[in-house]
C-alpha cells in the first residue's frame, strides 16, 4: 500500500498545488477585471466622460458627491484600487507556486474588502474561499 511523504514531499506538493490553483485562477481573474475596471474609471474622468459629465437631471442633493468623485478624488482612488488589483494578481501568482504565505494572505483579504479591492462583487466570495484554503495547515505546510 502506498503512503504518501509526510510534508514536503512531492507528492504532498502536488496536492497541494491543486488546492490552491483555481482560488489562486479566480483571484488572478478578480484581480484583472478590477484592473480594467480602475482603468477605465480613471480614464473616464481625466477625459470627462464621468459621472460629472452625464447630465443626470435632479440628483438630489448629490451633486457635491458626485463631483468629488469625477474629480481627483475619484481619479486617485482608481489609481489606489489599480494598486490593490496589482498586488492581488502578484499575490495570486505567488499563492499559485506555494511561495510567500503572507503575500498571498493578503490578496485574499485584500480582494474582499469592498470599495477598495478589485471588483468587490466577486472579490468577497473568492477572497474567503481562497482564505480558508490557505488557512488548511496542510497548505500552509506546503508554502516554502
Amino acid at each position: 500500500m502506498y503512503q504518501e511523504p509526510h510534508q514536503g514531499g512531492m507528492a504532498t506538493n502536488t496536492a497541494m498545488l491543486e488546492k490552491v490553483k483555481l482560488p489562486a485562477i479566480f483571484l488572478m481573474v478578480t484581480a484583472g477585471i478590477g484592473a480594467l475596471m480602475a482603468v477605465v474609471s480613471f480614464l473616464s474622468n481625466v477625459l470627462g466622460f464621468g459621472f460629472n459629465a452625464a447630465n443626470m437631471g435632479d440628483m438630489g442633493g448629490n451633486e457635491q458627491w458626485i463631483g468629488m468623485m469625477s474629480g481627483g478624488l475619484g481619479m486617485g482612488l482608481n489609481v489606489l484600487a489599480l494598486v490593490m488589483a496589482v498586488v492581488v494578481f502578484f499575490g495570486a501568482s505567488k499563492m499559485m507556486k506555494l511561495e510567500s504565505y503572507g503575500l498571498a494572505l493578503a490578496a485574499s483579504i485584500i480582494a474582499m474588502i469592498p470599495c477598495i479591492s478589485p471588483c468587490c462583487l466577486m472579490g468577497l466570495p473568492i477572497g474567503i474561499w481562497s482564505l480558508v484554503v490557505l488557512l488548511d495547515k496542510d497548505v500552509k505546510a506546503a508554502f516554502h
